[in-house]
């Protein structure tokens, strides 16, 4: 191995990798650093309506991605098992920076809500995206286009039907895609009326030919029976498909963003071919490198690639494999409580390992230590984005515990620093202050009192129990809310 493979795959961990990707309407990376891993292709396949997965685990960006013509091209060419044909169209029905004209606003849909039925709502929105023609109106206010389609069931049928047989008869193919349906409403009770009312809209869609709703989702929403309670709920829910990240395949997303890395990728590949017979291939849509098969299948081909990048062990000297090996300790330490690992947890702490120079005289790209630090940086991250941008009640909760309490422990050692910290009472106040601008969920079970705060924790995957019904929380969270473990990576003050 050359002395400077170990600079140019910092270089290109850095170039390739997300430090903290953030969700917009469209995509922030090109489509190269895209990979589809084989149980996710159904979930991009257009006629698979429920598309769940925990925070991280890449809603926003497929919403995003599926909206952009480039990235589609580069999934349908190169990773065909996801069958996003040439023919499919898409638009966004609701999410992140959509301009008002695509979706009402929170602030709008509250007020729709206020006189019409979230039903007509979704249905108004669907008919805008299709490009119903008239008299569908296509100028107004989303009231003006609401209240025509509820004073008008007939019609709106009628046109909606025939939109989609032009559709069919051009052999094209429109799916209107949804994100972030925690931000229907400031409250649980604002959202739950609409986010059921969209699922039922999009599972009517069912009987089109040409017509298909996407909906990306969070797992808590689902969970909720008020959502779900409607007829054929359950033939809906039956055909979802979760964003889970298996081992292999947050390894093979690293790959496939080292390989196409701008000013490095080149030199990845040839270490690939020529210390483990790797061969990449281009993609003869986008020119893009598609990580070979074995890289994103076979663990022990990724495990010797990885370790001739991070090194053999979590520990050094000949005793060094008793702490560990990079390979397995890397994901092991960022699941949540639902065991699994978001890929965006998994590149920011590869990210900032890659930040850091190793020792003088370490020989691989990043070290044990580094790995170590870059865990702790995506336990800060995941953290911060949990409490500053979802649930504030969930740091609140955390703030009495922090360098109190070692994992695992008894209900009782938690309820007792709340009882003394005033917590619980603290958060009543505060969740009776959330009306802002920004959609801050209040816990589902508040009113269940310390019972129901740790169900809706144990929820979200911030504490898991065990089979003798303590409390263990992941280092993914345990490191930045400041709880010790036995052995464990330490906390950060």
């Amino acid at each position: 191995m050359s002395q400077a493979f170990p600079k140019a795959i910092r270089q290109a961990l850095r170039d390739g990798l997300p430090e903290n990707d953030q969700a917009s309407s469209s995509p922030s990376a090109a489509a190269a650093f895209t990979y589809v891993p084989p149980s996710h292709a159904r979930a991009l396949d257009p006629e698979n309506i429920l598309v769940e997965g925990i925070r991280g685990a890449g809603k926003s960006f497929w919403w995003a991605a599926l909206h952009s013509a480039q990235h589609r091209r580069f999934v349908a060419s190169a990773f065909p098992e996801a069958r996003l044909g040439t023919n499919v169209e898409t638009s966004q029905g609701f999410g992140v920076g959509l301009a008002p004209e695509l979706a009402p606003g929170k602030d709008a849909l509250r007020q729709l809500t206020e006189s019409c039925e979230p039903r007509h709502i979704w249905q108004a929105v669907m008919a805008v995206h299709v490009q119903c023609p008239k008299p569908f109106p296509d100028t107004g206010t989303w009231r003006d286009k609401v209240v025509w389609v509820q004073q008008h069931p007939e019609d709106y049928e009628s046109i909606f039907y025939q939109t989609d047989k032009a559709l069919a008869e051009a052999g094209r193919r429109r799916l209107i895609l949804f994100d972030a349906l925690d931000r229907l409403a400031d409250d649980w009770q604002g959202i739950r009326p609409l986010a059921r009312a969209l699922l039922q809209v999009a599972l009517d869609l069912r009987s089109f030919s040409s017509i298909r709703a996407k909906l990306f989702v969070r797992p808590d929403m689902l969970e909720d029976r008020e959502i779900c309670a409607f007829p054929d709920a359950s033939k809906l829910l039956a055909r979802k498909v979760s964003l889970v990240w298996q081992r292999a395949d947050l390894y093979a997303l690293v790959f496939q963003c080292l390989g196409n890395a701008p000013t490095t990728g080149e030199m990845f590949r040839e270490h690939c071919r020529s210390a483990f017979q790797l061969e990449w291939r281009q993609d003869s849509v986008s020119t893009a490198w598609v990580v070979p098969q074995a890289l994103r299948t076979d663990e022990e081909t990724q495990k010797r690639v990885f370790h001739a990048i991070a090194g053999p062990t979590m520990a050094s000297g000949p005793s060094g494999h008793k702490r560990g090996f990079p390979y397995t300790w890397l994901p092991n330490h960022l699941l949540d409580g639902r065991d699994q690992v978001s890929p965006r947890s998994f590149c920011a702490a590869l990210w900032h390992a890659a930040a850091t120079e190793p020792p003088e005289q370490w020989e691989y790209a990043i070290d044990y230590k580094s790995i170590q630090t870059g865990v702790q940086n995506a336990s800060r991250i995941r953290v911060d984005e949990l409490t500053v941008e979802d649930y504030p009640w969930v740091g609140i909760l955390m703030a009495p515990l922090r360098g109190q309490v070692t994992v695992p422990c008894s209900d009782a050692d938690i309820l007792q620093l709340w009882h003394s910290a005033k917590t619980i009472e603290g958060l009543q106040r505060h969740v009776g202050n959330l009306k802002d601008t920004t959609v801050k969920l209040p816990p589902q079970h508040i009113e269940e009192g310390p019972a129901g705060l740790l169900r809706d924790l144990e929820a979200l995957g911030v504490i898991q129990r065990l089979s003798d019904r303590r409390i263990q929380m992941p280092d993914v969270y345990r490191i930045a809310f400041g709880l010790g473990r036995k052995g464990g990576v330490k906390p950060l003050k």
